[in-house]
């Protein structure tokens, strides 16, 4: 009993030597990484200072407000404004960078491998987001100028037509964003043809049905206000 006893003590020391032994090898590295991640930190810190610096003296809010970007963050309920969101957004990925390369240098080769596979993912998100902004932003436009131009002509689809035209815009921006995410290409692609398909019949269904109509109407009002005989 004593000898097992002694065998299991001398295997657990062993373990506790050998991982000891790791440790102190590993620990420059670890220091090292240590610093490398505190003064990606503070330079981070620095850099997002400069950004609402430089946001205020290019007068980031006023752009941000004229391309619907403040508008957009305020439909979402984001209570930040854009040069903040800017500062805190460059921050983080300085932080992210540096993380990364601390754990290289500390020799977690494969905690870095996987966030290196996410950094290399980030201007993929900012580039689908950035899509998704510009596709909302044009499709209220879009919206916007067919309901009063339909509107003017006296149409009573006015604001089916410009819905339908702003979600039109929205989809094909949600498709280009999954398709710049690489999220289900295969998918994608399948649903693109099928969308642009179903607006080809669901148009031709629209002009041969009641289309033709609408468009009857829109051309005899049209004809009847550049007619000269018909004002007073």
């Amino acid at each position: 009993m004593g000898e097992l006893l002694q065998k299991i003590s001398l295997s657990v020391v062993t373990a506790v030597e050998s991982k000891l032994n790791a440790l102190v090898q590993l620990s420059p590295y670890i220091l090292g990484a240590l610093a490398v991640f505190l003064f990606g930190w503070v330079l981070a810190e620095i850099a997002a200072r400069i950004v609402v610096s430089l946001g205020q003296k290019i007068k980031l809010e006023h752009l941000s407000e004229r391309f619907g970007i403040k508008h957009f963050l305020e439909k979402r309920k984001v209570k930040v404004t854009a040069t903040l969101l800017a500062a805190q957004g460059i921050k983080a990925y300085l932080i992210f960078l540096f993380f990364i390369e601390a754990t290289k240098i500390a020799q977690f080769h494969q905690v870095a491998d996987f966030l290196t596979t996410i950094y290399t993912y980030i201007p993929s998100i900012l580039i689908a987001l950035f899509i998704m902004i510009v596709g909302v932003q044009i499709g209220n436009t879009l919206q916007l100028v067919i309901s009063t131009s339909l509107t003017f002509a006296k149409s009573h689809t006015a604001d089916a037509m410009g819905l339908a035209a702003k979600y039109t815009v929205v989809a094909f921006a949600a498709l280009a964003a999954l398709a710049q995410l690489q999220i289900a290409e295969i998918l994608i692609q399948i649903l693109f043809v099928g969308f642009v398909g179903m607006l080809m019949i669901a148009g031709g269904l629209a002009i041969g049905l009641r289309g033709k109509d609408v468009v009857h109407e829109m051309l005899e009002d049209l004809k009847i206000d550049m007619d000269p005989h018909t004002k007073k």
